[in-house]
């Protein structure tokens, strides 16, 4: 509950106009709290810090939400995106190393599975909130002239929408559309 209030507080400052604020801050706040205790491996120390918890920067839940958060908000203004992709027009370095996270993303599952450790999924969802946040910042996607390398960026932000909240799911987290 404290998360909860704590979060409400936060979206009252960044965000009095959001809508649902309840149910973002239940879901942000008690994400939040799943997320520092697996992120961690099983045989650390675990410092609570509620600043740290509810951070919506560095390796946290509310980080990875918001990134989640992101994304659907590009897709929301890109529409749906339809026919044949050519996924060649995506060429820089930080596509690359996005598409290559993305890829990993069965292997991460199945070695979280095989050691028991839920901080190897957490580590893997933190670098691709943090890959597609580089790749976001350097790039334009909507706004891209060439209209293959939109597609091609659309379908990539798809996927790094369904990639983290499969992955927060797993955790038992949910992720907020808007925030």
């Amino acid at each position: 509950n404290e998360a909860i209030d704590k979060v409400k507080d936060i979206i009252n400052e960044k965000n009095p106009e959001l809508t649902d604020k309840e149910e973002v801050a239940k879901k942000i706040g008690i994400g939040a709290v799943i997320f520092a205790y697996l992120k961690n491996n099983r045989d650390r120390d675990i410092v609570f810090d509620w600043k740290e918890m509810l951070s919506f920067e560095g390796e946290t839940g509310p980080y990875v939400q918001y990134t989640y958060a992101r994304g659907k908000s590009i897709l929301r203004k890109a529409g749906t995106v339809g026919g044949s992709i050519d996924y060649s027009k995506l060429s820089s370095k930080e596509e690359f190393e996005l598409v290559k996270l993305l890829q990993g993303f069965n292997e991460a599952i199945m070695a979280a599975i095989d050691k028991f450790e839920p901080s190897l999924l957490t580590r893997y969802i933190i670098d691709i909130a943090e890959a597609f946040n580089k790749f976001y910042n350097i790039h334009s996607i909507i706004n891209s002239e060439d209209e293959e390398v939109k597609k091609a960026r659309i379908k990539m932000v798809e996927a790094t929408c369904q990639v983290l909240k499969t992955g927060l799911k797993l955790l038992g987290i949910y992720v907020v559309e808007q925030m």
